[in-house]
């Protein structure tokens, strides 16, 4: 944890900040220095011109001067002896100073930057460099005429008296000068340019390590911002550890190596904690399948067998639960059946998954998903009964098997399991018992179903919805899952009592308001005259969508009209396409040639419908600020449209798939 708070924090003390301490005493002002950096602007030509930087044998010491023709050293590359690189250096910021500092300060400035060299591994070349370029600024900042010439430069034409022509084998010093006076941008931006023309091995290296240093200093900035950006931080701590060891500079600096990698060790799961956090949508994407990849990493490295604990203080158990109310229902059962055989599942693992594939059921109306979620159930009570594991809260799970039962319209098995008729049952539980009794109406047709129905909707609403991101808070009617087409269908092929699982179902759907569950608006209370679905209104709504579609991502931009055909997920899918576009400056212009409605299915209360329409239309897509992405498209495709009748707003469309195209 050591390397990890000095990596990510800016103490005096951290490896890659500089303190200015006053200086302890007065250095002399050395001779001028012959440097390596010829300034662009006219008066650094006249001070600077002709000079070459001199290795010397000790970088604490000022460089003594000499000719261009005493330098012993040999250009780095070949043929690059003229060679040189535009650079853009602030001589007060390079050494930690202020325009209002007078020459004592600037000389107290200097001493703390010589005081404290770089603590990683640059070559000695590169040392020299960044001790001669901090001469340089000392020198022309501590002479009243230099001084004043180059602040006076700088009000005329800040840019060219910034830019020097840096000798080649004189930019790793410089980078090292200019990363520690905080300009990591430039830094990755020059040092990715030189990277791109193979240097040697040497220069390689210093450019490498001032990269690295760069990107750490990004880190620092993500974790300080507020609230920390975790997930820039991550990203350029990789490309950070990347570069090191792709690169060969990772024997020249093993500790730095080594607190990089410790950090990312520690804030890695708060970072895939927050990938997966993301929105679900187009522009999160690939994002998002990192979180999800990431906690793959991090979850099948873990538990029984190997480490105890997961990175930044989470154990498993913790750590998963929190990536699980971050993923879709859908994730999580992917994340599931995609776990190595050669990690056993936990048991808090196989139970949240459970409820996953309740929340997925409900969700997509397919209950085969309630039989898979069961089995789970079932795996769990002969887990308890054979585990050497204990746990704290372990349950006998006959609330959650018995309401699967219900799930999938078997109310004697329901029945069974909450132990209904059989006082003696072991898992029968008085306080559950006396719940369903008083949310029921006693009478011949229904029993005790409304409270049976009545404890489903309290169970899903507490436990499993909130369970799943997809599920939170949605917006639900249990009739309308039991009277679903395709739930109805799947238990009519149920073996053993199908048709006794429709009249289960049918039953429930019956209730109405004293057995639905709604996350919500409460249900209407007074009959509603609904208007009868069929082929032609079926027409007009999908025509309508398609001119407020027109509307919405035109070049009026009116995303607001889209509640005015659309509800439920569309509406929010399509809201989100809709800013998308806006934000970049786009707009789209539709021309609905035909629409021809393939079928319609309508649910027996009559409030949902299923329609497939074969459509033909031709969109434009423009971009006023950049013709270029300017885009168009003719083409026939079939879609299938869930549609939901409410009293507020007639018939909408809730969902939306193309079929083919």
């Amino acid at each position: 944890m050591e390397g990890v708070h000095s990596l990510l924090s800016r103490p005096n003390s951290a490896p890659f900040a500089f303190s200015l301490p006053a200086a302890t005493h007065r250095r002399p002002k050395p001779p001028p220095p012959p440097v390596a950096c010829r300034a662009a602007s006219r008066w650094a030509d006249r001070l600077f011109a002709d000079f070459h930087l001199l290795p010397t044998a000790a970088a604490a010491d000022p460089p003594a001067a000499a000719s261009p023709s005493s330098s012993p050293f040999v250009p780095i590359f070949p043929d690059t002896a003229d060679r040189a690189l535009p650079l853009p250096v602030d001589f007060y910021k390079i050494l930690g100073a202020e325009p209002h500092f007078l020459g004592d300060g600037i000389r107290r400035a200097f001493e703390a930057r010589i005081a404290k060299p770089p603590q990683y591994g640059y070559s000695t070349e590169a040392l020299v460099g960044r001790r001669q370029m901090l001469q340089l600024a000392h020198d022309t900042l501590t002479n009243q005429s230099s001084r004043t010439e180059y602040d006076r430069s700088l009000s005329e034409d800040r840019d060219a008296t910034l830019t020097m022509d840096v000798a080649w084998d004189k930019v790793p010093g410089v980078l090292c000068v200019l990363q520690e006076a905080g300009e990591a941008q430039l830094v990755l931006a020059t040092g990715e340019q030189l990277l791109q023309d193979r240097p040697p091995k040497r220069f390689k290296q210093d450019v490498v390590l001032a990269m690295a240093l760069a990107y750490v200093d990004l880190s620092r900035d993500a974790m300080a911002a507020s609230p920390p950006d975790v997930i820039h931080c991550c990203e350029v701590l990789e490309r950070a550890l990347k570069l090191l060891q792709e690169d060969g500079a990772s024997n020249l600096a093993p500790d730095l190596l080594s607190q990089i990698d410790e950090t990312l060790e520690e804030i890695t799961p708060r970072c895939v904690l927050e990938l997966l956090a993301l929105p679900i949508d187009e522009k999160h994407n690939n994002k998002r399948q990192e979180g999800l990849q990431g906690a793959r990493n991090i979850l099948w490295s873990v538990g029984r067998g190997g480490i105890a604990t997961v990175g930044g203080g989470f154990s498993r158990e913790a750590f998963m639960n929190e990536a699980f109310l971050r993923m879709t229902s859908a994730e999580q059962m992917d994340f599931f059946s995609k776990t190595p055989n050669s990690i056993p599942p936990e048991w808090f693992e196989i139970y949240s998954v459970a409820l996953a594939n309740i929340a997925q059921a409900i969700a997509s109306k397919r209950p085969q998903f309630i039989m898979m979620a069961d089995d789970l159930f079932e795996q769990l009570q002969k887990f308890n009964i054979g585990s050497q594991y204990p746990y704290e809260n372990e349950m006998d799970l006959a609330l959650e098997r018995a309401l699967c039962s219900l799930l999938v319209g078997d109310i004697s098995n329901c029945r069974m399991w909450l132990g209904i008729d059989n006082e003696s049952w072991p898992y029968r539980d008085p306080k559950i018992i006396e719940f369903v009794v008083n949310n029921s109406s006693i009478d011949e047709e229904n029993d005790l179903l409304p409270g049976l129905c009545k404890l489903l909707e309290s169970w899903l609403v507490s436990e499993v919805f909130p369970r799943s991101r997809d599920t939170r808070g949605m917006q639900f009617r249990l009739g309308d899952y039991y009277d679903d087409p395709k739930v109805l269908s799947y238990l009519e092929r149920m073996e053993g009592g199908g048709a006794s699982h429709l009249a289960a179902a049918a039953a429930i759907a019956k209730l109405g308001a004293q057995a639905t569950a709604v996350l919500g608006p409460a249900a209407d209370e007074e009959p509603l005259e609904i208007p009868r679905m069929d082929a032609k209104l079926a027409e007009d709504i999908v025509r309508k969508w398609q001119s407020i579609k027109s509307k919405a991502l035109g070049p009026e931009h009116s995303a607001v009209v889209l509640q005015e055909v659309l509800d439920g997920n569309m509406l929010k899918v399509w809201t989100d396409r809709a800013t998308e576009i806006a934000r970049h400056g786009w707009f789209w212009e539709y021309t609905l040639s035909d629409v021809t409605i393939d079928s319609v299915t309508v649910s027996v209360d009559g409030r949902r419908a299923t329609v497939e329409a074969t459509i033909e239309e031709v969109g434009q897509l423009t971009d006023v600020a950049d013709p270029k992405n300017n885009d168009s498209y003719d083409t026939k495709y079939t879609t299938r449209y869930e549609m939901a009748y409410s009293k507020s707003g007639g018939w909408r469309i809730t969902e939306g798939a193309v079929l083919k195209s």
